[in-house]
């Protein structure tokens, strides 16, 4: 199972004096259980990408395949019902989608509206919020009374509480500090090893190289390479692409490279050191 993008190419406001074209000829398959995140400048098309992956824009032209379910430009109803239920979509801030009363009623919001059973929802939302590392106290609590990184969470938790196959998520560690940064990402990697697939939207190509098990990179709408990170990190290495710096340690391991010094590509340190002692005995 997977999503197949195949083709695809957006237009915002097609027709008029205000047409852009956003992406041209995407085409890419993504496995269930994978970890992928898609890069870019501002304005490379890759949040609007992501927007295609459950159905909040239909392509323009080519299709959007998810476990079967074809989108296309005149998809409507039952096929935009099922991709959505499989494809959980976390905005930037995703705080901002936050409206109910409490946060029972927040995570209780989907569910209700796939038909779940009332009976169901006390398990589902309390594991939800488990899964954020937050515990049934908060139930009856306002999420706007919150701080910003637990409504963040309690945003996420409204999302997996309908158990998506596929998490995109655009920009998630928008606004945190490094420590929420770090729980984020911690959060991440215990929804991945449950097997959802994680498609991240990101800048931050510490986490891509870190996590990733294949990157797209985006560039005015375009895709310019799709593999494993240390393919990618020598292409970027040979295309400077603006907003797109290799982290230092990923610079390092490619300088090493040149000079005939081979390590599996890692960003952690202490990897790398094990590595080079490694290498010397």
């Amino acid at each position: 199972m997977s999503i197949q993008i195949n083709n695809l190419s957006h237009w915002y406001h097609r027709g008029t004096a205000l047409e852009t074209r956003a992406l041209s000829g995407v085409s890419l398959t993504i496995d269930r259980g994978s970890w992928v995140c898609i890069v870019g400048h501002t304005g490379s098309g890759k949040s609007t990408l992501a927007q295609h992956l459950n159905g909040i824009l239909l392509p323009s032209s080519g299709d959007v395949v998810v476990d079967g379910h074809r989108l296309t430009s005149e998809s409507r109803g039952d096929n935009l019902r099922d991709v959505r239920r499989s494809v959980g979509l976390i905005f930037q801030y995703p705080e901002q989608q936050l409206f109910e009363e409490t946060i029972r009623a927040e995570l209780a919001f989907g569910p209700k509206n796939w038909g779940v059973p009332d009976d169901e929802l006390e398990e589902l939302t309390t594991t939800a919020l488990r899964q954020v590392g937050l515990d049934e106290s908060f139930l009856d609590r306002n999420p706007f009374a919150l701080s910003g990184g637990q409504k963040r969470r309690v945003a996420i938790a409204s999302v997996l509480v309908s158990k998506p196959k596929y998490l995109v998520l655009d920009e998630p560690t928008a606004g945190l500090d490094g420590q929420g940064r770090q729980q984020l990402i911690d959060l991440l990697d215990r929804v991945h090893a449950q097997g959802t697939a994680i498609i991240h939207v990101t800048h931050d190509l510490d986490i891509a190289f870190s996590r990733a098990d294949r990157i797209l990179v985006m560039l005015r709408g375009e895709m310019k390479i799709w593999d494993e990170p240390a393919k990618v990190a020598r292409w970027l290495k040979d295309n400077p692409t603006d907003g797109l710096l290799l982290p230092d340690i990923i610079q390092l391991e490619l300088n090493l490279a040149e000079r005939g010094l081979n390590f599996p590509l890692t960003s952690d340190p202490e990897e790398l050191a094990d590595a080079i002692k490694e290498s010397l005995k």
